[in-house]
């Protein structure tokens, strides 16, 4: 019986060969939207799946308490990782990893391949990193040991038979005691090396306190081991192994445990090499579904176009003895023959396509990377058969045939107000994806343009970061590397620091005294600098003297704070604040300064408390401000000069503009996908408005013929038939509003600093719709009007 339906359904369609290919093109480029945003969520819930212990693997977070504020540490203390194992039951073996960038030194050059981490020798245990040479037991036992992926290997000896041999990193030889696969792409953990940790050994503060982190931690629980309950186990753990410590720095620790599993989506900590967002998977999974959803209504409304048509086919049918179940049954072939067919099309679509998604996504997928998900899109694809051809199966075989058949049957009417609210939905879902869509490059925007406190350049200059590596001797020759610099044509000042905005900002615990001369604990983002980074970097000062000046240029011993951490101590006005004392790191000082807030990271992380300590040690970053009238220039006399500042440190720099542009990738992914999904979805719905215009220009073709014989223009009738449009329009944009306001609040809330949002956006989104639904309905309702009016009159 199924394939005599079948048989019926294709004829049917080779019939209708226009309806057929409106179908399976609205359907096939909403099933090619849903199967390509699963690509996209695949593999991102994929990430550190391929590790064999992935569910038993946790990484270990602190955050340090201090007067019940809680200041999250992204790395943990180096005496974390063997207390846990010696003290916790359920740990079955801990790792410590320590990154580092050094340069790397062999007999073919001198290579930057990125990041490399110092390991504990259990690296190999806990994780799923395969050794092709090597053993993973002994590979980093020893101290100057090094494991290298493949491609490293390649790149620094040409060859991957590598065991044995030597390599300098930074001022460290190493050896090679073994070479693994390349590091999945799917790994939250990006590296090129694995080295001994040992060869790092030193009983130093940051491996002996507790209040210093500079490690990630990772512990594998044992077979069986319920994380919540090793979690409920940490506060009493940490009691016992540092609570002397906890009271007498009058601060609490708190560590966190996060699964393997779960890093890359759900952690909130920036220590991660690459980090994932759950918020934007779940809007793009749900605008995938909405474009599916409205290629869905399309083929309802359609199929309601064509009622005249089928309801004689379902007289004559039932005429002939045919029940209504079995003219449902055929209608829902139908539906679901074509949804087959735009699955298998959507499949090509996809494949065409991929290569552009590809660089939208930044991902390397196939269509493979579906894997089991294809079964379930397949199965989609019966699902949005069935449930779109659900409504015209039970109308169009419940037709009676006497009124069919003498006449006196009117089409358009039943279900009118169902056809109707289902292009509202439609208009509903593309103004919100406009909307959405606007709301996200705003942002974006927003981010780019902000004033951030400090100054970036513009067409006349631009601040130049060079790393100084890790070469002890450099800092020896700062004075004159510095006076070199500045004497080059282009360079307008220079300066060093520890650390730059958006390149990592070291954390610092410490004290600072209050209104009442009382010493508070207080975390602050810590900055080392030279006397010239005020000026350098473009930053205000709101009270106090400029670290620059002479009195203060060889100073140590002096700490400009910026205005939240004045705010955070306690007080009322900024210049209270000088003159008293301050400690972080060790170093006692005097608050000369305030300087005014500016932003060391992107602007999805609101402004913290820094302190600018003014000294000349642990410089390891310069910054220039170049001009760019002829940037080429001073860059090759840069370089030029640069073997005599860093001998050991190869020439490489960035702008800082770009640096902060870097922050904001993924939302800049987000924006291309999510203008993707919208652009399908305002494709798709206008095969709906055509499906609707189809249909009521042919409920109305005695209308308009007769109006055009008493003498209505063409105009007229397009404005008459554009009302409904409008009014359409309207209701959509009523209940889209509300919908768009909630999104977006949502959606910048997760920002500490957002853009305005308003009504002119939807206002616009509703424009843009409206316009568009005019221009698709306005040329079908054209064709009809234009017509002869005698063919339409005489056929009625």
């Amino acid at each position: 019986m199924f394939g005599s339906l079948l048989r019926v359904a294709f004829r049917s369609l080779r019939r209708n060969r226009g309806f057929a290919v409106l179908n399976v093109v609205g359907l096939a480029l909403g099933m090619a939207c849903v199967i390509l945003i699963a690509l996209f969520l695949r593999d991102e819930l994929g990430f550190d799946r391929f590790h064999v212990n992935a569910e038993r693997v946790v990484r270990i977070d602190t955050d340090f308490v201090v007067e019940g504020q809680s200041e999250p540490n992204t790395r943990s203390q180096g005496l974390l990782a063997p207390s846990l194992e010696a003290s916790v039951p359920e740990v079955e073996a801990t790792v410590r990893l320590m990154p580092a960038e050094p340069v790397i030194r062999v007999e073919r050059g001198v290579f930057e391949p990125g990041q490399i981490y110092y390991a504990d020798p259990d690296v190999f245990e806990v994780f799923t990193f395969p050794l092709v040479s090597g053993d993973p037991e002994t590979a980093l036992a020893e101290p100057g040991r090094v494991v290298l992926d493949e491609s490293t290997a390649l790149m620094l000896f040409g060859r991957t038979d590598v065991l044995g041999e030597s390599l300098l990193s930074g001022e460290t030889v190493l050896t090679v005691s073994g070479v693994m696969a390349n590091v999945p792409r799917q790994s939250h953990l990006q590296f090129f090396a694995l080295a001994s940790l040992s060869t790092l050994e030193d009983p130093g503060w940051y491996y002996q306190n507790w209040f210093s982190g500079s490690f990630l931690t990772y512990a594998l629980l044992r077979e069986g081991t319920n994380v919540q309950s090793f979690r409920d186990k940490l506060p009493a753990f940490i009691e016992s192994v540092a609570g002397d410590e906890m009271r007498e720095m009058g601060q609490s620790i708190v560590l966190h445990a996060t699964p393997l599993s779960r890093l890359y989506l759900h952690s909130d900590r920036e220590a991660s090499d690459v980090q994932g967002s759950t918020t934007i998977l779940s809007i793009l999974g749900a605008v995938a579904l909405f474009v599916l959803l409205v290629a869905g209504i399309n083929y309802t409304n359609l199929a309601t176009a064509r009622s005249l048509d089928r309801a004689r086919e379902v007289g004559v049918r039932k005429t002939l003895g045919a029940s209504r179940s079995s003219l449902a049954a055929q209608f829902l072939v139908e539906a679901v023959a074509l949804s087959t067919v735009a699955f298998a099309l959507g499949l090509i679509v996809v494949q065409v396509v991929l290569p552009v998604f590809n660089a939208l996504a930044e991902k390397p997928l196939t269509i493979l990377d579906l894997g089991p998900w294809a079964v379930g899109l397949a199965w989609l694809a019966l699902v949005v058969g069935v449930v779109a051809g659900a409504y015209p199966a039970l109308v169009l075989s419940g037709y009676r045939p006497v009124d069919v058949l003498k006449g006196t049957f009117a089409a358009g009417q039943q279900g009118l107000v169902l056809r109707r609210g289902l292009v509202v939905l439609q208009f509903v879902v593309s103004i919100g994806l406009i909307a959405g869509t606007a709301v996200v490059f705003s942002q974006l925007d927003y981010m780019q343009s902000k004033d951030l406190g400090l100054d970036l350049g513009g067409d006349a200059t631009q601040l130049l970061v060079l790393p100084l590596g890790g070469d002890d001797s450099v800092a020896d020759r700062l004075p004159e590397t510095k006076r070199r610099l500045l004497s080059l044509q282009g360079v307008n000042g220079v300066t060093s620091s520890i650390a730059v905005p958006t390149g990592g900002n070291p954390g610092a615990g410490g004290e600072l005294e209050g209104p009442d001369g009382s010493r508070r604990q207080l975390g602050v983002t810590m900055y080392l600098v030279d006397s010239s980074f005020v000026d350098v970097y473009g930053l205000e000062i709101v009270a106090g003297v400029t670290p620059g000046s002479a009195a203060l240029a060889d100073s140590g011993s002096v700490y400009v704070l910026n205005e939240t951490a004045v705010r955070e101590s306690g007080y009322a006005q900024l210049s209270d604040v000088l003159g008293k004392q301050a400690s972080f790191w060790g170093a006692e000082g005097e608050v000369v300064g305030v300087v005014k807030d500016f932003h060391t990271e992107g602007l999805q992380n609101a402004v913290e408390p820094l302190a600018l300590r003014v000294t000349p040690l642990y410089q390891s970053v310069l910054t220039l401000r170049v001009q760019t009238a002829d940037l080429p220039a001073t860059l090759s006399a840069i370089g030029k000069v640069w073997p005599e500042v860093a001998p050991s440190q190869p020439f490489s720099y960035s702008f800082l503009d770009e640096d902060f542009g870097a922050q904001y990738v993924a939302e800049r992914r987000f924006g291309r996908l999510f203008s993707m999904l919208a652009s399908l979805a305002i494709i798709i719905a206008c095969l709906g408005l055509f499906g609707l215009a189809a249909f009521e220009t042919s409920t109305r073709k005695k209308e308009i013929g007769v109006r055009r014989v008493l003498g209505a223009t063409v105009g007229q009738i397009v404005r008459l038939f554009s009302r409904d449009v409008v009014l359409l329009v309207g209701v959509a944009l009523g209940l889209a509003s509300p919908l768009v306001v909630f999104w977006a609040d949502h959606w910048l809330g997760g920002f500490a600093y957002s853009a305005p949002f308003g009504g002119p956006v939807l206002a616009v989104a509703g424009v843009v719709v409206c316009a568009v639904a005019l221009v698709t309905v306005g040329s079908q309702v054209v064709l009809a009007a234009t017509a002869d009016p005698i063919h339409s009159l005489r056929s009625e």
